[in-house]
């Protein structure tokens, strides 16, 4: 039989990231520092067996295993808006909508605000589950160039592109402010403020993802674009898998009331509501256990694990590697000289056993970023972050041009 599909199917590929995640599982030897995961010392195990043991003994099954609401629970989703401008100072005017991850958030945001042709305003290298979600619904994610000097996305760039935009199919800015994935920059607070300016003239949104901005290991907070949002333009999309667990499925959306109404309705069609299993036991550990406790464990082990992982860089060549260093979150970016065959040192790697993200597998165009691969230090062990620095440094002077032999 011929099967037909859906255009907007035609342009979707299958995760890197997946089969990245399926391969660790069936070589227990790769050492990976391709993961988005984070440790399962992360994970509170004491304190979610307690609640777990509450629900089933003393609360009552219809409030977490029956049908719920749409919009999330009640009890979680105040939690979040008072822990939102406590935190970060947003000031939530409509309660946040509680979705599956924040992978959910962006796919709902696309399907509400995107029509086919649309375009979605992107950093040249970004999530790359973000790029499907806009291709998925026929939308067109357009890459801006990215300054890593700057840690800002090349705003004169952006400003031109707008300018240009005479037919208005630009419907959303996408943008990862903090710690941004993969690169671990984070946007200065005036390029933010110059960023919400030109939204505010050319009269888009911007979507803020925000996945990793509870993780911050040194210097001062930078304030979310969303609480500089002054004209309702901004929507906000945060998650608990990287200071929960992942397969919690937990995120959330604050939006500007129109758009929440309707991101309501798009997400009833999806699937009705998020695990209400999960929200509860989330609503119960923020309310009565030390939850910001376990975020501030959870940001000294990463410290840790992020220093430790420097180190080993730093040693390596300066000539052959230039590093970015993140001050949190999860993902540490590098970036090979001229003086590195970038298909030597991949091949290195892959021989020697070790799994990285390849600059392209994270990029809008697909291409174009052979030289960049990103790291995660949270998931690794300290002696595989060693052993896995080693042997980035043995796959750097094999790959250099300096210690590869002459054809005559």
């Amino acid at each position: 039989m011929n099967y037909s599909f859906a255009n907007r199917i035609e342009t979707l590929t299958g995760s890197v990231l997946r089969e990245n995640a399926k391969k660790r599982q069936t070589n227990t030897q790769l050492i990976s520092f391709a993961y988005g995961y984070p440790s399962v010392q992360a994970f509170p195990m004491e304190t979610l067996g307690k609640i777990s043991e509450k629900l089933y003994t003393k609360i009552d099954p219809e409030t977490f295993l029956q049908y719920g609401a749409t919009e999330g629970d009640g009890r979680l989703r105040q939690l979040i808006a008072a822990r939102l401008r406590n935190t970060v100072d947003i000031q939530v005017k409509e309660d946040p909508l509680i979705v599956s991850g924040s992978t959910q958030a962006i796919d709902l945001v696309i399907k509400t605000l995107c029509n086919e042709g649309d375009i979605v305003l992107c950093e040249a290298q970004t999530f790359s589950g973000a790029v499907n979600a806009i291709k998925s619904y026929g939308a067109i994610p357009k890459a801006i160039p990215f300054d890593v000097e700057e840690q800002s996305m090349d705003l004169a760039y952006l400003e031109k592109t707008l300018a240009q935009d005479h037919e208005h199919k630009i419907k959303l800015i996408y943008v990862i402010p903090t710690f941004q994935n993969p690169l671990g920059t984070s946007m200065p607070l005036e390029r933010r403020q110059a960023l919400y300016a030109l939204a505010c003239q050319y009269d888009v949104l911007i979507l803020e993802d925000d996945p990793y901005g509870d993780l911050l290991y040194t210097g001062k907070a930078i304030p979310k674009i969303k609480s500089l949002d002054d004209e309702e333009r901004v929507i906000y999309a945060g998650s608990f898998s990287k200071i929960l667990a992942p397969s919690t499925r937990l995120g959330f959306i604050v939006a500007p009331t129109p758009i929440f109404d309707k991101l309501v309705l798009v997400k009833q069609t999806t699937d009705s509501h998020t695990n209400f299993y999960w929200q509860v036991m989330l609503a119960e550990f923020m309310q009565y256990y030390a939850f910001e406790a376990h975020v501030e464990t959870l940001k000294q082990l990463y410290a840790r694990q992020a220093k430790l992982m420097m180190s080993g860089l730093q040693a390596c060549p300066s000539d052959l590697l230039t590093v970015i260093e993140p001050t949190g979150g999860y993902f540490i970016c590098c970036h090979l000289t001229e003086q590195v065959d970038p298909l030597r040192f991949y091949d290195y790697l892959e021989t020697h056993g070790l799994a990285i993200i390849h600059g392209n597998i994270m990029s809008v165009s697909g291409k174009g970023y052979d030289r960049y691969f990103r790291l995660n230090f949270t998931k690794p062990s300290p002696k595989e972050i060693q052993q896995g620095c080693r042997i980035i440094q043995n796959a750097l002077i094999d790959a250099s041009v300096y210690t590869q032999p002459v054809s005559v």
